[in-house]
């Protein structure tokens, strides 16, 4: 082996041989500088920038496949033959978005069209008020009763008896008191007519009193100033009759002053409503009130013109 180098190195030394080494050995500095040339020219190449891909297909536009995130979306680019699971859908369309029903309510809705020019109208729902309830009227005209009640002696005269007065009567008195309550009074009939009393009590009546709904069946009494009717109590206890008397004095109309009075049922007697409550009697037979006029209405016809005298006579005398 030592042989064989030192005969090459022999025959490279000649001097016939030296342009020929010296030819490969420009040959290899050649090529390893078009490597070293040619790698760094490559790598200093500026790389162009791509730009990013936007959809112009808004997030409303997008079908059912697309808006459905909850299942597996397969982004492949050979189509449906390469695909194994999950729906197909473009990479480049960006995923819906989820918005809160609160949020969208919030939003404020807009009105125009975008080709006419028009500019958007906000509209926004505005809360109506509510409306304060209307207050009955109060009635124009009040009305003072004034009567005249209380026991006729047996064997006086009745219009020599001493009757209690009552200038202006309250409404739902009871006559002749809460513990023996016979009449209540109720008001006043349309324009002072008349005046209606309840029959509450077991007494024999006969007078000048109009009854309701008829003679026979005597719930309440109308009287007109001047007028009068009797009633006769038989005790429970068996003792002898009382016989009371009651007249209608007069009926006084007047103009009713604004803050006169809260309202048209306004100092009623506590104990005289208990009364009818108690017995079952707080309507009027064909009578209602009016809290627009402040007085008793008829709800059909008329009163019956016919004496009270026999219907509790009758009835006693079973």
């Amino acid at each position: 082996m030592t042989d064989f180098l030192n005969a090459l190195k022999t025959d490279l030394s000649d001097r016939r041989l030296l342009p020929v080494v010296a030819l490969v050995g420009v040959a290899l500095l050649a090529a390893i500088a078009y490597v070293v040339i040619g790698g760094s020219s490559s790598s200093s190449t500026p790389t162009a920038a791509v730009a990013p891909v936007t959809s112009s297909v808004p997030p409303s536009k997008l079908t059912v496949s697309q808006a459905n995130t909850e299942k597996p979306v397969a982004e492949t680019t050979e189509g449906t033959k390469a695909q194994h699971r999950g729906t197909a859908r473009d990479p480049f369309v960006p995923l819906p978005v989820k918005t809160s029903k609160a949020a969208a309510a919030a939003t404020p809705s807009t009105t125009g069209s975008p080709t006419t020019g028009s500019s958007p109208t906000t509209t926004t729902s505005k809360e109506t008020a509510p409306s304060k309830p209307s207050t009955p009227s109060k009635p124009k005209t009040t009305y003072r009763v004034a009567v005249l009640f209380g026991v006729i002696p047996a064997g006086t005269d009745p219009l020599a008896a001493t009757l209690t007065p009552y200038a202006n009567l309250k409404l739902l008195t009871p006559l002749p008191s809460a513990r023996l309550p016979l009449l209540v009074y109720r008001g006043v009939t349309t324009a002072g007519h008349s005046a209606t009393f309840t029959v509450v009590g077991e007494a024999i009546l006969r007078g000048s009193a109009n009854c309701l709904p008829n003679a026979a069946q005597c719930a309440a009494i109308n009287l007109r100033p001047g007028q009068s009717e009797q009633l006769e109590y038989l005790p429970p206890s068996g003792g002898p009759s009382v016989l009371y008397e009651l007249r209608v004095v007069t009926i006084a109309a007047s103009k009713a002053h604004a803050g006169s009075v809260k309202s048209p049922l306004a100092g009623i007697s506590k104990a005289g409503r208990e009364v009818l409550r108690r017995s079952g009697l707080v309507a009027i037979p064909y009578l209602h009130y009016s809290k627009r006029l402040g007085v008793l209405a008829f709800s059909s016809h008329s009163a019956s013109a016919a004496r009270a005298r026999t219907a509790r006579r009758h009835h006693h005398s079973r």
